[in-house]
Parts: structure tokens; sequence; C-alpha cells
């Protein structure tokens, strides 16, 4: 599952969610960036990456209705 999370001018940020198939229970959580200006506007760039578990998933979702 990934989602557009930024898009201004050129800069553009997407987060990605996938399940991990062999550890069930845990996801794998990327946010990338692309600018469009760049010499290769095409290239993503990874931003940061993490490993989460279903409880740590479902605390990250928490705190962002909590924050909405």
């Amino acid at each position: 599952m990934k989602a557009r999370i930024t898009h201004a001018g050129d800069f553009i940020r997407e987060v990605e969610l996938l399940p991990i198939a062999a550890q069930p229970g845990s996801f794998h959580l990327q946010f990338s960036s692309q600018l469009t200006s760049a010499r290769n506007p095409e290239e993503w760039q990874r931003n940061f990456g993490l490993i989460l578990k279903t409880h740590e998933l479902e605390g990250l979702r928490d705190l962002i209705a909590a924050a909405l």
C-alpha cells in the first residue's frame, strides 16, 4: 500500500507500507521522495524506513489520530 503524502511544486513524498511475508505481524514502512527538477527527475530517494510490529503500527496510528 502506497500513498502520496506531499506534493509541493516539484517535490513529492510518498510512504509505503508492506507486510513482511517471512515475519507475520511485521511491516516495512518506507518514506521516499522525488524532486522533479533534479538532474534525474524520475529518480526516487529513500528517506527513512523501519520495521514495525502490528502493535507498534497501531501505536503510530493512534498517535496520528490523536494529533488530528
